[in-house]
């Protein structure tokens, strides 16, 4: 943050006389005043000493005053000095539109008014004060949310395949920001059976991040307890929820728990709310939506909400497929979602794959149809074969 007497002005004429005039008001005012007698010469102190603001004639020999102008604008670190163009009264009104088009901040005319001269120079100087003060707090909040995606890293499995218990996953997580509120975890219970908890916080961004560190540390402390009982997870989760987290803050999740059992050829699961995942077998063409009658309210909406376990056949030819709400709500350059049904195509189309084929191949249909077009949600995929 610069003092007036740290602030640095570059004055660039190449008639002398103009530049001492600026520079011995400029200096009795406590400024640091650089010089430069043409355009070459400016860019060359510009490059070495960076200055705060410029004080740019137009009509120079070599290089002009346009030309610095669009060369000091082209260039990231010097982008937003304030520059305010000197002009003669010749100069025409097309001038000084190609001089504001070409990015000037003002402009002053000779002969010079020192008081109008400095006046503006102080208003520019305060305005380029504003804008370096939210440089530094947005390069200090970019370093905090890097340190947050990193925590946020280390709670959610990386990206991509694993095995366990004799089952074959894989899982792909985007936040739409540097971190994220959907949240996801697997874990081997024994040797035939592993669990999967998915879950998706209210909004996204820091806010959500730290309640996905939240979940996260209820799930670790609770996982090793339900055995077959998901419901029971969730129970705990949404009680500790609507005591810490809704009683404080309007904020509420969904989730759905599951637990792969080979042994009993089965899956028992539990809804909270949540986007109903997909399962497929293999002696079936088709891809049913896990649905049931029972599902309860999300985490957060009501402390009394009741979760029950429901069963469904699930053996070695089987697959599960999880995801949250910003898979099939992200759209297309003319406003169209992608959907609940294109999703169960894609994975109904993608049957014989392996779960990280089948992930990529869900990737690759969203990344076609959204055209590069930026999520607004987070996303997250999972798959789990028997």
């Amino acid at each position: 943050m610069n003092t007036q007497e740290s602030t640095k002005i570059l004055v660039v004429d190449d008639e002398p006389r103009n530049v001492k005039i600026l520079q011995i008001q400029l200096e009795s005012r406590g400024y640091i005043v650089l010089t430069a007698g043409d355009g070459a010469e400016a860019l060359e102190v510009i490059k070495d000493e960076t200055p705060d603001l410029i004080l740019l004639d137009i009509n120079m020999p070599r290089v002009d005053g346009y030309e610095v102008l669009a060369k000091v604008r082209a260039d990231k670190t010097t982008e937003f000095i304030p520059i305010i163009m000197i002009t003669a009264l010749r100069d025409t009104e097309e001038n000084r539109i190609k001089a504001v088009e070409a990015g000037a901040d003002d402009f002053i005319e000779k002969p010079f008014n020192s008081f109008e001269v400095l006046a503006r120079i102080k208003s520019l100087l305060r305005i380029k004060l504003y804008h370096d003060t939210l440089e530094q707090h947005n390069a200090r909040l970019e370093m905090e949310l890097q340190m947050a995606r990193s925590v946020q890293e280390i709670i959610i499995p990386q990206n991509g395949s694993q095995d366990l218990a004799g089952f074959r996953t894989a899982s792909y997580c985007r936040p739409a920001l540097a971190v994220g509120g959907d949240f996801f975890d697997l874990w081997e219970i024994d040797g035939d059976r592993i669990g999967v908890l998915i879950s998706d916080v209210m909004g996204h961004g820091a806010s959500a991040a730290l309640v996905t560190v939240f979940i996260k540390t209820v799930l670790t402390e609770h996982r090793e307890h339900i055995e077959n009982n998901p419901a029971q997870l969730l129970h705990i989760l949404n009680t500790r929820f609507n005591d810490i987290i809704s009683s404080r803050l309007f904020m509420f999740a969904t989730a759905f728990c599951g637990v792969f059992d080979l042994t009993k050829k089965e899956l028992v699961c539990a809804n909270a709310g949540h986007p109903f995942p997909f399962l497929q077998h293999e002696l079936q063409s088709n891809c049913e939506a896990i649905t049931d009658k029972h599902t309860g309210n999300g985490l957060g909406i009501r402390r009394e909400s009741v979760y029950e376990n429901c069963y469904y056949p699930f053996d070695s030819s089987s697959r599960a497929f999880f995801y949250t709400d910003g898979v099939y709500e992200v759209k297309n350059p003319q406003g169209e979602e992608f959907s609940v049904e294109r999703l169960q195509n894609v994975v109904k189309m993608c049957k014989g794959e392996s779960p990280a084929q089948l992930i990529q191949c869900v990737s690759d249909a969203i990344t076609e149809f959204t055209d590069t077009r930026p999520n607004e949600d987070d996303l997250t995929l999972i798959a789990i074969q028997g």
